[in-house]
């Protein structure tokens, strides 16, 4: 059993599976808003154009690999293929791809017209589809095609390059046929571990970032190769385990060879970051290994979700306690807990309204927090600090904000603002040479209310958890 398994997908408060996850009410809200959309283009259409129109999703939203945005301004992605049908023996002008680019698009400005929840219709539309931003952080894109219902053959209307044979239908079939059951549904929740890790790994090197299709081509590939290698010995490892694994064999594939084949369409590389920016793609997935590899040798849970989050930042979860005091074989503390002092501010003139240590119990909207360590002494010299905000709750997660990192030598006091109602945590790790010496968890209370709570004169029972040393 992984160590961290309870984190990943266990019985956790907070799951690393639960934080990158849309909730039963985003994906119904999606869900409403494609189905809505695809609704009025078929009718539509078909009516003005006198053609069969059909829909079909594809993408994440297909594949069940969707994640939340997970950076403020980011937004979910949902595609819905839109296919124009006729047999061409019998039509003699058929109509251009940039003719049925353009009849989508005038319907889709159409449809804004009449729907409340769709703000905008991106112009000018990009090549391979059209873009209709929602309310609630999404985006539903409609790749537009031609189906020849007699020949099962479908092209794609591209703006530049005209018809394109293109069809995503094979594919998602044979990631479909990879495993059934409980196994395909952990191959999905891997595919989206590894989508989380890419969107907080890659802000300082957008390029090199991987695609979603070559993630779940890589994840399926491995995961398929290790059931029929085990055949009937097969069993599931818990998440953390079989992340683990995949990693390193998917490190050793690409160091060996970095195409990524289509199954479908072995001539087509799914792989399309540039060669110059394949080091930097190589660098971060070796980091991610590194982490893995380190949680693997792990002690304890705290240990182990410590070595995760180098990996995954503030989507890991921590453990349910405010201190972690790191301890050698002797059973002795590294060093002694920090302290953290929370000076509340309000805005506009900025004023001083209180001050807490180790713990904000309730705080307004839209006040500033500057987090100080009170004992800068008991920090080793040359030690890094770090600080991570992990916010929870509706708010943030219908906003697109899951948190952030700074971290700096002796980077001794930092500043935060409230925003989103809400218990969210800001998290100090104090390293040295790659491991952990101390963890304080600062909960932070954020209420709805118009004055700031009264500070607590007595601090609640938090729990105390000691950690073996390790390399985190």
């Amino acid at each position: 059993m992984g160590l961290a398994s309870r984190l990943f997908n266990g019985a956790a408060d907070q799951t690393l599976y639960t934080r990158v996850t849309p909730s039963p009410e985003q994906v119904e809200f999606l869900r409403t808003q494609w189905n809505e959309l695809a609704d009025h283009l078929r009718r539509e259409l078909s009516q003005q154009h006198g053609y069969a129109i059909s829909t079909w999703l594809q993408g994440s939203y297909k594949y069940a690999t969707l994640i939340k945005p997970v950076h403020k301004g980011e937004r979910y992605d949902v595609d819905l293929g839109v296919y124009f049908e006729w047999d061409p023996d019998e039509q003699d002008i058929e109509p251009t791809p940039r003719q049925l680019r353009d009849w989508v698009q005038r319907e889709l400005h159409a449809y804004q017209a009449r729907t409340n929840t769709l703000v905008e219709v991106v112009e000018p539309p990009k090549d391979r589809c059209s873009r209709a931003v929602y309310e609630q952080q999404f985006h539903i894109d409609t790749p537009t095609y031609h189906l020849d219902r007699g020949r099962d053959r479908r092209r794609l209307a591209h703006l530049q390059d005209g018809w394109e044979d293109r069809d995503p239908k094979p594919l998602y079939k044979w990631f479909k046929d990879v495993a059934d059951g409980e196994d395909r549904d952990q191959m999905r929740r891997l595919i989206r571990y590894l989508k989380a890790w890419a969107a907080v790994g890659f802000r300082d090197a957008p390029d090199a970032r991987p695609s979603s299709v070559m993630l779940s081509v890589l994840v399926a590939d491995s995961y398929c190769a290790f059931m029929r290698q085990l055949g009937r010995l097969w069993e599931r490892e818990d998440d953390d385990d079989a992340l683990r694994t995949v990693i390193r064999d998917v490190h050793e594939r690409l160091l060996n060879d970095s195409v990524v084949p289509n199954p479908i369409d072995k001539t087509e590389n799914l792989n399309r970051i540039a060669s110059d920016q394949w080091d930097a793609f190589l660098s971060r997935w070796q980091a991610l290994r590194d982490a893995a590899e380190a949680a693997s040798t792990a002690e304890d849970e705290v240990s182990a979700a410590l070595a995760w989050s180098q990996a995954f930042s503030f989507l890991m979860p921590l453990p349910e306690a405010e201190e972690v005091e790191v301890v050698n074989p002797a059973g002795r503390a590294l060093m002694v807990l920090p302290e953290i002092r929370v000076d509340v501010f309000a805005r506009k003139p900025r004023r001083h309204m209180a001050s807490h240590m180790n713990g904000v119990p309730g705080v307004a909207r839209d006040c500033d927090l500057v987090f100080t360590i009170t004992n800068p002494h008991v920090v080793p010299d040359m030690a890094t600090v770090e600080w991570t905000v992990r916010n929870e709750g509706q708010e943030s997660a219908l906003i697109g904000d899951l948190g952030h990192r700074w971290s700096a030598a002796r980077m001794f006091s930092v500043e935060e603002k409230t925003a989103y109602v809400g218990v969210h945590h800001m998290d100090c790790v104090v390293r040295m040479n790659g491991s952990v010496y101390a963890v304080r968890r600062v909960p932070v209370t954020v209420r709805d209310i118009k004055h700031l709570a009264a500070p607590s004169s007595n601090n609640p029972a938090w729990r105390r958890l000691k950690s073996a040393k390790k390399r985190w």
